[in-house]
């Protein structure tokens, strides 16, 4: 089975200006046609060292995928530095170069010199046609290594990605093998706790194998197995996945590409239960998480943003003098908004948020992280929990959401 290294180009993704989301991408496509990634490596615009990497790529893999730097700009310097890794110069493709200047006669546009460099390319270099933009790919093959070039902006890399570079690659080395994964999202349990459960069947398997990534407020599962193809490898999958749903039970709230919120959406959708929101130190995140999700209205009653006291009392029906004893970050006024919310927005369930999201605001009884998260259920019932979190204010304000999440996917699954 081959080996790939991926390298993504540019001085922005090294300065923290932009998020890479190619090499993820490219990751998922190679592992789906059974080519194993060795390395991943960003590197900046200039030619020596975009040059050096591709070299020390190719001198422990069989592929280096290049991603970007293929523009007509100065710094885009992507195509010279492989024509350089493999002693080839650069030469015109004027099928290339034909369609970028009638691209730009199409738009209206006058086509200026520098975009000639698109259209050049390592003498010997198999070409890959760009119909999303202007730079073409091109792939170098000497026999023994090979360099491919794709564009940097996702919307052309993409589809040339998959509908021309990975077909070239599968024919090149005959691949029959494939990596077939699946993912299974748990909630509300630690990934300590989750590691125990499963560490015999972690340790035992090879094939499929299983690895764990933890988020704030989930923890993943994935199941990796290599077989000839995808009919294959799925008793391989489905044996193991068994294995584990039997160990993480009602953990499992979602497969592959489900998310949190659609499985809550099915859940409160199958039982005809409506919901609301009352938030304070969430500041309308609960809601936004909710309505992400198409058809969020047959289920979704609404939500109000409480963050001044006398909006808890207008709009909630919030006690003042329960906020005056207690304060507004405090099990009671939370479990009051939730009840609030639940009978003011006529909704089956409703969760609320109250809390000190800082940096400042804390003090010594109730610090920064203190977050009280409450549901208001059918039958007068209302539970409150007492959060103490670590973080940002962002990281504090997303743990806190997750937590009124799963407290309403709990009630409703």
């Amino acid at each position: 089975m081959p080996s790939a290294e991926i390298i993504t180009i540019g001085t922005e993704l090294l300065l923290g200006q932009l998020v890479d989301t190619n090499t993820s991408s490219i990751a998922r496509a190679l592992a789906a046609c059974g080519v194993d990634v060795h390395r991943e490596t960003s590197v900046g615009d200039n030619e020596q060292r975009i040059a050096a990497a591709v070299r020390e790529a190719l001198g422990r893999s069989d592929i280096a995928i290049c991603a970007g730097g293929l523009g007509p700009t100065v710094d885009d310097l992507t195509r010279e530095a492989v024509a350089a890794a493999f002693e080839r110069p650069l030469v015109l493709h004027e099928p290339s170069l034909a369609y970028i200047e009638q691209r730009f006669a199409q738009a209206g546009w006058a086509m200026a010199p520098n975009n000639r460099r698109q259209a050049m390319v390592p003498a010997g270099a198999v070409v890959l046609d760009n119909p999303h933009g202007s730079a073409p790919g091109f792939v170098v093959d000497d026999g023994r290594r090979i360099a491919i070039a794709l564009p940097g902006p996702p919307a052309e890399l993409d589809p040339m990605l998959q509908e021309l570079a990975i077909p070239w690659l599968v024919k090149r080395f005959d691949i029959k093998a494939v990596i077939v994964t699946r993912v299974l999202h748990t909630l509300g349990i630690g990934e300590s706790d989750l590691d125990e459960r499963i560490a015999d069947l972690f340790r035992d398997s090879r094939n499929p194998s299983i690895a764990v990534l933890a988020r704030p407020g989930f923890v993943d599962v994935k199941i990796t197995a290599k077989a000839q193809d995808a009919q294959a490898a799925a008793p391989l999958i489905a044996s193991l996945e068994a294995k584990l749903r039997e160990r993480l039970g009602d953990s499992i709230y979602a497969t592959d590409d489900g998310s949190f919120e659609q499985s809550l959406g099915e859940a409160l959708r199958a039982r005809g239960w409506s919901i609301g929101v009352a938030e304070s130190c969430t500041g309308g995140l609960i809601a936004a998480a909710i309505a992400s999700v198409p058809g969020a209205s047959d289920y979704f009653k609404g939500g109000v943003i409480a963050y001044a006291d006398d909006v808890k009392s207008r709009l909630l029906g919030v006690d003042r003098a329960i906020i005056a004893k207690h304060g507004a970050v405090s099990e009671e006024v939370a479990r009051a908004m939730a009840v609030g919310a639940r009978e003011h927005l006529h909704a089956t369930l409703a969760v609320s948020t109250t809390g000190v999201a800082g940096p400042g605001g804390g003090t010594p009884d109730k610090p920064v992280g203190l977050v009280f998260v409450a549901l208001a259920r059918p039958g007068d019932k209302t539970t409150v929990r007492r959060l103490t979190l670590p973080g940002t204010r962002g990281v504090i304000q997303r743990r806190a959401t997750v937590a009124a999440l799963s407290m309403a996917w709990k009630a409703a699954r």
